[in-house]
């Protein structure tokens, strides 16, 4: 509980940083579960519609909801998904 607790505090003191945090979350959790081979123009695309997603889950991590940390519990289930997925299937 105190590292989390350490851990918001830190995030408090720097606003703008979460927002940096949950966009490189949001790109690791798309790369790790979501993409696919596209070309460049629509993967430009869709990582610009990532960018804009991310205004609204900033505001709810800066009214209270522990938006950065349920990205980090996806993240690591993803990462665990990934490794137990198959060879010849990744």
């Amino acid at each position: 509980m105190i590292i989390v607790e350490w851990f918001n505090q830190w995030l408090t003191m720097y606003p703008k940083l979460n927002f940096v945090i949950i966009l490189i979350l949001a790109a690791f959790i798309y790369e790790l579960g979501f993409s696919r081979k596209l070309p460049i123009l629509k993967k430009a695309i869709i990582y610009f519609l990532l960018f804009i997603g991310c205004f609204p889950l900033t505001i709810f991590k800066a009214l209270g909801l522990p938006i950065i940390q349920a990205m980090l519990v996806a993240s690591a289930l993803l990462i665990v998904v990934r490794l137990r997925r198959p060879a010849n299937l990744r």
